[in-house]
Formats: C-alpha cells, sequence, structure tokens
C-alpha cells in the first residue's frame, strides 16, 4: 500500500504508529492518525488544513480521553484498524481521483474529513474546523499539484552567469593542489587531469586534516595507489563527456561541485576537504568508484569533515541550513535568495541579522511577505538554489576575498542580496519599507566601518 506515499505521508504514518504504542495500544486507530497528521504539518500545508489553529497539546489530551478506556497494553507489533486501513484506502483512492502520482499528507486530510463516522473526523470537530471551506480548496490545490512544474520566479531565464573557474584556480591551496595533481599526470603519462590525479596530490599532503579523517577509513597514499593500480582504463573519468578539457569531465565536475561546497560552508577558497567532498557528491570517476569503497555513507562522511574542520557549525552553513529549512515549510524546492534572507533573520545573530532588525525587519514580517511570492508545491523532493541565489552567494564569496576575511560572513551574504536588485529578497525588503542604500548603510554602521562597500 505505501509504495506511492511521499516521504511525509510515511511520516504520518509512522507517527501515528508511534503514539499508538505511546498510548499502549497494539492497533493504529484514526485518532492515531489524525495526532501524526497534526504533528507532521507545517507551514502552508497547516493553513490550508486549519491544523494551524489546533493546540496540539488540547488534541493530545482530546485523544487521550476518547481512547483511556481501551487500553491493550505494550507491543512491539502495531497493527492497522480497520478504520485506519480505510482512512489510508481511502487517501490511495482519492490520489487517483485527482491524478496525483502520489500520496501525500493532504489525501490522508481528505479521507479523513469524508469519513465522517471516524474518531478521527468526531475529534476535529470539536476544534471547529471549516470543512465546507477547506475540502473544496484542498481539492483544488491537490488537483493542480499533479503538475511538478510550478516555476520559482527566480528560476526565470536572466544574466546570471557565474565567473569563469579559472579564477578559483588562482587560490592558494587549489593552486597548490593542482600543482602536485600535474606532477602526477606527468608520472602517469597521460595528458588530461582527472580526479584520481586531484585524490593523489590530497593525500600525499599529511598537513591537510581530512588527510588524517581519510585514513581513519583506511584511505592513504599507499592504498589509493593500491587501488588505482587496478584500473587499467580511464573511461570512468570520460562519462557523459563531448568534448576534452585540461580536466577530465568528471573531475572537471567534482572541482565545481567543490566550490560549491566552499561558498555553502563560508570558506573563502577551495580547501581540500571540499574537493573530497565534491568527488563524492559527483558519483562519477575513478576517484569516487575508489573512495566509494571505504565511505559508505557520504552523508555521515560530511558531518564527520564538518565537525573536524570547524569547531562550530559556521555562520553560512548555519544560515543556509535555515534556509533549506524554511523552503521546505513552504513547500519549495527551490532555495532562492527569499529563504536565505528567512535563513538570516532566523538565524539571529551576526552582523546582518542586527542590520535587519534594527531597519525593523522581523522574521515574522518577512515570511508573511515570501508566502505571498512562492506557491507551494506538490512535495519536496530535492532542494537546489535559485540562479539568483547561486550568484548572491558568489558575490559573497567575493566580498569575503576583497575584505580579506578567512570566512564568509553574515554581512558578505546580505551585501550579495543587495546586488541583486531583482531577486525576491530585496523585493521582500522593499514591501517591508527598506531599501538598497539603507541596508548597504546599516551594514556599515554595524561593523562601525570596517568593510568599505
Amino acid at each position: 500500500m505505501f509504495e506511492k506515499f511521499t516521504q511525509k505521508a510515511i511520516d504520518v504514518v509512522q507517527a501515528a504508529q508511534n503514539y499508538a504504542q505511546e498510548f499502549c495500544h497494539n492497533r493504529v486507530l484514526s485518532q492515531h492518525l489524525l495526532l501524526g497528521l497534526v504533528a507532521q504539518s507545517k507551514g502552508v500545508q497547516a493553513k490550508i488544513l486549519n491544523f494551524d489553529k489546533i493546540n496540539f497539546g488540547e488534541l493530545n489530551i482530546e485523544v487521550h480521553q476518547s481512547l483511556k478506556s481501551n487500553p491493550d497494553g505494550k507491543s512491539e507489533n502495531i497493527f492497522f484498524s480497520s478504520e485506519a486501513r480505510e482512512i489510508l484506502k481511502s487517501a490511495v483512492e482519492l490520489s487517483y481521483e485527482l491524478n496525483s502520482k502520489f500520496i501525500m499528507p493532504q489525501h490522508i486530510a481528505l479521507a479523513i474529513f469524508q469519513n465522517k463516522e471516524c474518531g478521527a473526523y468526531k475529534i476535529l470537530k470539536k476544534f471547529n474546523i471549516d470543512e465546507e471551506k477547506i475540502i473544496p480548496n484542498l481539492k483544488r490545490i491537490l488537483d493542480k499539484s499533479s503538475d511538478l512544474t510550478i516555476l520559482h520566479p527566480e528560476t526565470e531565464n536572466e544574466n546570471t552567469q557565474l565567473s569563469n573557474i579559472n579564477d578559483f584556480f588562482k587560490e592558494k591551496v587549489m593552486s597548490e593542489i593542482l600543482v602536485n595533481a600535474q606532477s602526477k599526470l606527468s608520472a602517469s603519462g597521460y595528458e588530461i587531469l582527472g580526479s584520481e590525479q586531484l585524490l593523489q596530490s590530497i593525500l600525499d599532503n599529511k598537513n591537510y586534516k581530512i588527510v588524517e579523517i581519510l585514513d581513519k577509513f583506511n584511505i592513504n597514499s599507499q592504498s589509493f595507489n593500491e587501488m588505482l593500480s587496478h584500473f587499467n582504463s580511464r573511461t570512468a573519468e570520460f562519462e557523459n563527456s563531448e568534448k576534452q578539457i585540461i580536466f577530465t569531465p568528471n573531475a572537471f565536475s567534482a572541482i565545481l561541485l567543490a566550490l560549491d561546497y566552499a561558498k555553502e560552508s563560508g570558506s573563502v577558497g577551495i580547501q581540500p576537504e571540499h574537493i573530497i567532498l565534491g568527488i563524492l557528491k559527483s558519483k562519477k570517476g575513478i576517484a569516487y568508484k575508489i573512495l566509494s569503497q571505504c565511505i559508505t555513507n557520504a552523508v555521515d562522511f560530511e558531518d564527520i569533515v564538518m565537525k573536524k574542520m570547524n569547531d562550530k557549525i559556521p555562520e553560512t552553513l548555519a544560515i543556509l541550513r535555515l534556509a533549506k529549512e524554511e523552503a521546505r515549510s513552504l513547500n519549495c524546492n527551490i532555495v532562492g535568495s527569499e529563504m536565505i534572507l528567512l535563513g538570516i533573520l532566523s538565524y539571529g545573530a551576526g552582523v546582518a541579522s542586527d542590520t535587519l532588525r534594527r531597519l525593523g525587519i522581523t522574521l515574522k514580517d518577512a515570511r508573511c511577505e515570501v508566502e505571498k511570492l512562492i506557491k507551494p508545491q506538490k512535495e519536496v523532493t530535492n532542494l537546489t538554489y535559485s540562479p539568483r541565489a547561486k550568484k548572491m552567494l558568489e558575490v559573497a564569496y567575493k566580498t569575503a576575498i576583497e575584505h580579506k576575511r578567512s570566512k564568509i560572513k553574515s554581512e558578505n551574504i546580505l551585501y550579495g542580496i543587495t546586488k541583486m536588485p531583482n531577486c525576491l529578497a530585496m523585493q521582500v525588503l522593499g514591501n517591508l519599507g527598506t531599501d538598497v542604500l539603507e541596508i548597504q548603510q546599516g551594514i556599515k554602521q554595524e561593523l562601525l566601518g570596517g568593510m568599505d562597500l
């Protein structure tokens, strides 16, 4: 039954199972599904369902009171009651009726509203939910949401081309890695630099912190070279290639991803760890094939690297993670400049947040403005940055370099927003009564004249 349930819908069902266990029931009842649904509903979805008006504590008490007379005792095996199965079956049928490819939490909610004899519906009625308004709105949204191609305003075609990658090759650490990699290339007899030479170059330098981490995964110069000797062909380095460049296509892809990691982690300059993470994220090439034999979980490895490289979460990384959470809560697959603005405000510390606070910009007000500009999508899958958000991060990166900062700071990000006058973040800020000059002047005042913009 659950093959076509989205992760969010599965989370609702799993939460319902947890509540059943908590209540010492060996069956999942409709009331448990209701608790799971309300608990998992956030942002726009909660508003559409009117669940934002429900006090979860009061709901929990109401469910407890309706079920307390029938405890079964704790059990490891949690089954679905006939009532719960009927609701889940109805959710599947509704997805077909509304031309939805997947079953989402909204389908489960609609199934509860339509099953007026179930315990969950009877409890909802006690909270004065306006179903006459909710049901048609829900059907309309679900029917439209079968189209996943709803465009984010910042995905429009425009001149947001990023700088030449060669500019980043001149950075100290990157240049150092490339010089050593080229010597490895000459020794191998090849003419085009591949991901394996990049990794060899990094492993040769024991001063890099990432080398210490890789050694714990049994990856060092000796083991890598031994595994490399088993590759008799470089075919893996030229997947999907139409032309040859100084790098193999997969090595070049890894470097571009490394640059993204550098920006997102707030680093000024590409570091060895960014290249390793870029290779793993590319999932292509000889170096990836060797690394993946020892590193089976790239996400866990990334967390290990970030913790090792930083005593605390870098300011930029924290802001961007909060921006992604804002995008998820608003059911948006695109992390645009407006989400990054919300990330700055949500972070609540640093020069950028202080600047905006002095200008009277609050997270609540900014979030309301963003919700007016963004259409919720059917389901959040893979989050990606909008072209303008990427360009804004590059401006922040370059500004940090120009002012000889060791890290990209929140003020660099906010300044990057002001350099993209057509971005949604500036539209939000404009709607809230401020402009580019006020923001830039505010940054200067917060820095006490420390940054000449």
